[in-house]
């Protein structure tokens, strides 16, 4: 339990961390630029929270794999290059699949594979993976060990379960907003192949047209904004400021359909869902690195 507890703990923190610097980096980096002149923060966290759990797992993943070989820079190296590569490209794989999103994307990178991981990442994965053996983790192990210390086994206990409890609730709740967003991404998509099919033709036309998109695609579509407007608003508004793509996609296809005269009656009720949108997220390419 006190192996647990403190790991946790320990993942917490340098979840905390990793959102900081990142956050920090991607608010500065347009300054140092020159893009913009005004300092303006920029919460890069796929939470709600500050965390960013990828830093977490990827340091106790190190702390696990890279402290057999601590007296060896080499190893630690070249094992915490791959270990790093490997967490980046696997989660990249799996958000992508769930929610259909990218939260980066090295593709242009030298020797990049897919765009989840690159050459000059993994150099720096294994610089800072030294960094963290050698430096960073004894230090932070030692801190821990002496707050555990300090502090009762029930109020260790409690606090832990109540962190844990807030960081459940925070994912869950995240990954239900990615979802909703995933889900009107393909209705997205399904409208548009129901007008043109698998090509750039127009598919069908006439009141067939009209009534299988009002009954299958319009309705459905509005009760989705609706919905992610709601409860959800706030973090509906964070996952699409890290999927920026989604005004782009919605802006493309009514740009497409605005062509079809056989549809143009609906382009009413499809404004509800461009004016949604744009007035939800209006800021959200400004803030973008």
């Amino acid at each position: 339990m006190h192996f647990f507890v403190k790991y946790f703990l320990m993942f917490l923190f340098f979840s905390s961390a990793g959102w900081l610097i990142e956050s920090l980096y991607c608010s500065i980096g347009p300054i140092v630029s020159g893009k913009v002149k005004k300092f303006k923060f920029i919460n890069r966290g796929f939470l709600t929270g500050p965390l960013t759990p990828i830093y977490g797992v990827s340091c106790m993943v190190m702390a696990a794999t890279l402290l057999p070989f601590k007296n060896n820079i080499f190893a630690i190296f070249f094992l915490g290059l791959v270990v790093c590569d490997v967490v980046e490209y696997v989660t990249s794989f799996a958000m992508e699949k769930l929610f259909n999103a990218r939260w980066w994307d090295y593709t242009g990178y030298f020797l990049n594979i897919k765009g989840r991981i690159c050459f000059r990442n993994s150099i720096i994965w294994g610089a800072l993976s030294v960094v963290f053996i050698k430096g960073i983790y004894p230090g932070i192990n030692w801190v821990f060990d002496k707050l555990l210390d300090a502090i009762t086994w029930e109020g260790i206990i409690a606090l832990t379960f109540l962190l844990l409890g807030v960081f459940l609730v925070d994912l869950g709740r995240t990954v239900v907003a990615s979802l909703r967003i995933h889900d009107l991404v393909l209705k997205a998509k399904g409208f548009r192949d129901a007008i043109y099919g698998a090509g750039d033709k127009l598919k069908t036309s006439g009141d067939e047209l009209l009534s299988d998109l009002q009954a299958n695609y319009v309705d459905d579509m509005r009760r989705s904004v609706s919905h992610m407007t709601g409860w959800q608003r706030y973090r509906v508004k964070r996952m699409v400021e890290m999927y920026p793509q989604l005004l782009d996609y919605f802006a493309r296809t009514r740009e497409e359909i605005m062509e079809v005269a056989d549809i143009s009656s609906l382009l009413g009720e499809l404004r509800f869902l461009r004016m949604d949108l744009e007035a939800f997220f209006t800021h959200e390419k400004n803030e973008m690195y």
